[in-house]
């Protein structure tokens, strides 16, 4: 790139809005026009001219990356879990703080240039955290900081941080926030999607816990919605309305005591599974009413297996009762009391490397355990006609009643939750041959089409769709009812009237696509 393209570039560049809403400082957004795509001359849409103009614009070590860098792109080109979404993008940009995806965004808007977002790249939709040749990536894994409040009530925490480090950082100081169960699961795209916990019960889902949000919007500005600032309607439209609006650059989240937890693994074997089933259906009724009780559940073609985690020390809660009557199990690891980084030890600090592709959908239905074990067995038909070397896993997520409730006293999400015991399910499949992609998607979507209808005959499915687990063709927003999918239609026309993010974004659970 010219000297004199890169100083056109730059001098476009050199006042970025930067809004503290407590500073009450005026911001463009809705009282002015819509930022207009205008393509630069030299650019117009072309993602390799607009990654010249990021890497002149970019100039720190790996801040703005081409195939050509080579050993270096691929590694962060692999940070994304499933093999299926390693996309080869024209470049990947990584700012490092949010003024810098505020030039970012305005270089993009400008040019016109398609582009992803990434925080930790544990989404398994091919181009929701990805992009193609055609497009830019923004990784955000340098917005990875976990700072706590003086008061020590809150912390403000990057979206690039994985949730080890988050709580590595503040579980020393007897704290920890909600959020996620796995540490090498990244903070953006699960506060996003809603975001289950070890604390679901008690406190909600993790985007029920957000003190503020800092959010670059598409006009480039910065601002910091609160539940009680002028941008209180874009902190309510982020619970729920994921990708819409702009991109957080940190979450400001509630902060709550933890000590040591109960903790026992256990595995059962296949001749027990309906019974086991049908245990997650009575801990619903009686045992998750103790809001200090979690379960993490699989169900692989060895058995089942179970996590029970109990929010305070203790020697077998009666709040598992339903799993101690199943009689014999071998213990994974012998039941022992500890802290929360020794329960995320158990699911490992990182997650494996190589080709494995993974692909898996989501459902909901009121808790039943008949139908459980009939949707199990609907799942062991269809993972039957999987290709040589795939592999299935199914997992049930029960969710008590509380959920919906906590999150209607912490303020309200869009997300329809009803307050009753539902089963929330999450499975998927992994394989390695890109051959099989398509067989693996239409095996997907049976397995969803005829669990979906075995609990509407049986009168209790749900609309509600998991963002965090939903495959790419469900219908995320529309479960959450016509009443929030408008809600988000409104606030979206707010604070992106130009439709940068329904024009440029490369996928998601969009607007565009209602």
């Amino acid at each position: 790139m010219t000297v004199s393209l890169r100083n056109a570039v730059l001098s476009a560049l050199a006042v970025i809005h930067t809004v503290d809403a407590a500073a009450k400082i005026p911001v463009r957004v809705a009282d002015t026009p819509a930022p207009v795509l205008h393509r630069q001359p030299a650019c117009a849409g072309n993602a390799a001219c607009t990654c010249q103009v990021l890497r002149a614009t970019f100039t720190d070590t790996n801040a703005t990356l081409l195939p050509s860098d080579g050993a270096t792109y691929s590694d962060f080109e692999d940070e994304n879990y499933s093999a299926a979404c390693r996309l080869p993008a024209a470049c990947i940009v990584s700012p490092k703080n949010a003024q810098e995806v505020s030039t970012a965004v305005r270089i993009l808007t400008q040019s016109g240039t398609k582009f992803a977002v990434r925080s930790g790249g544990h989404n398994y939709i091919p181009g929701f955290a990805s992009v193609d040749a055609g497009g830019v990536l923004i990784s955000l894994s340098n917005l990875n900081s976990t700072v706590l409040s003086g008061d020590k009530k809150s912390a403000k925490i990057g979206p690039g941080s994985r949730w080890q480090e988050v709580y590595q950082t503040l579980t020393p100081q007897g704290l920890t926030v909600v959020g996620g169960r796995v540490g090498p699961v990244g903070v953006g795209g699960l506060m996003l999607g809603g975001g289950l916990s070890y604390f679901a019960t008690q406190r909600g889902l993790a985007f029920d816990n957000v003190k503020s949000y800092e959010v670059v919007l598409a006009d480039s500005s910065i601002v910091t919605a609160t539940a009680d600032n002028q941008y209180s309607d874009l902190y309510k439209g982020l619970r729920g309305g994921a990708a819409n609006f702009g991109i957080v650059t940190n979450y400001e989240l509630y902060t709550y005591p933890v000590g040591n937890f109960y903790v026992d693994a256990r595995a059962y074997s296949p001749d027990q599974t309906s019974d086991f089933l049908r245990a997650i259906a009575e801990y619903q009724k009686e045992g998750q009413l103790d809001p200090l009780s979690s379960v993490s559940i699989q169900l692989v073609e060895t058995g089942p297996t179970i996590l029970l985690l109990y929010n305070e020390p203790a020697q077998q809660p009666k709040a598992f009762d339903a799993f101690y009557k199943l009689g014999s199990y071998q213990p994974i690891l012998p039941a022992f009391n500890g802290s929360l980084l020794d329960v995320l030890g158990l699911t490992g600090s990182r997650f494996s490397s190589g080709n494995v592709r993974t692909y898996g959908e989501t459902f909901t239905h009121k808790a039943d355990a008949d139908l459980m074990v009939e949707l199990y067995d609907i799942f062991t038909q269809e993972i039957a006609n999987l290709p040589s070397g795939a592999s299935a896993v199914w997992v049930p997520n029960p969710i008590a009643a509380s959920v919906a409730t906590a999150g209607k006293q912490r303020g309200g999400n869009l997300v329809g939750l009803q307050e009753v015991p539902q089963q929330w399910y999450e499975w998927f499949i992994t394989w390695v041959d890109p051959a099989q992609d398509q067989t693996i998607l239409d095996v997907s979507q049976r397995i969803t089409q005829r669990c979906t209808d075995a609990a509407k005959a049986k009168n209790l499915s749900l609309p509600y769709l998991f963002m965090n687990t939903a495959g790419k063709t469900q219908e995320v927003l529309n479960s959450y009812g016509v009443a929030n999918v408008n809600t988000i239609k409104a606030t979206a026309a707010k604070y992106d009237p130009g439709q940068v993010f329904q024009k440029l974004l490369n996928d998601g659970f969009l607007i565009r696509n209602l």
